[in-house]
């Protein structure tokens, strides 16, 4: 039932003339995540034994439906901001200016994304400690996906880094997604 309305986005992954890249299946991959917790949201709400919470997993919900909508943006985003840097690369040696500008554009991008693979993991963190018991693993699948999802941000960011020649931007990107991953790690098992 799923394979077949999966295959369509995993065939345009695989094809080497679509411009999906790594960054577009973040974006996937934390948009199912968002969907989960609202699934856990919504085997939470009405359940009488956690009326008492109902109010904040409202919420919680809300801000999943919210990240939701910006992780599928992401998805689009990224092909358009990979186009940019492949456009740029070819043409590296005659315009070395814009190749870094778009490489730093690329940077901005991957680490909007951590912060929003960050924001995440915090409302997973939330759900995780009010939500239906009866979805820990569901819980924990979340809580995985989306630091993983940071971790795999960072990558990204780290490898556009490494076309830019502007050492002060370079540490204080490193600086800004080190903190983020420190952070992630408080919040990253439920």
């Amino acid at each position: 039932m799923y394979k077949e309305k999966l295959l369509p986005i995993l065939e345009d992954i695989e094809d080497n003339k679509t411009e999906v890249a790594g960054g577009a299946v973040v974006g996937i991959i934390l948009s199912e995540v968002n969907s989960l917790v609202k699934y856990i949201c919504n085997l939470t709400i009405g359940k009488k034994k956690y009326l008492n919470v109902e109010n904040e997993v409202i919420k919680i919900k809300e801000r999943a439906e919210d990240l939701k909508e910006k992780s599928l943006q992401v998805i689009d985003k990224d092909s358009k901001i990979l186009e940019e840097v492949l456009k740029f690369y070819k043409i590296r040696e005659e315009q070395p200016n814009e190749y870094e500008a778009a490489n730093k554009k690329a940077v901005e991008f991957c680490i909007d994304v951590t912060r929003l693979a960050f924001e995440t993991l915090k409302n997973v963190k939330e759900i995780s400690a009010i939500g239906n018991k009866m979805l820990k693993s569901d819980f924990k699948i979340c809580s995985y996906y989306a630091f993983s999802s940071i971790e795999s941000s960072i990558v990204n960011i780290q490898i556009n880094l490494d076309s830019v020649n502007d050492e002060t931007y370079k540490k204080e990107i490193q600086k800004e997604y080190m903190n983020i991953l420190e952070e992630a790690k408080k919040w990253r098992y439920c």
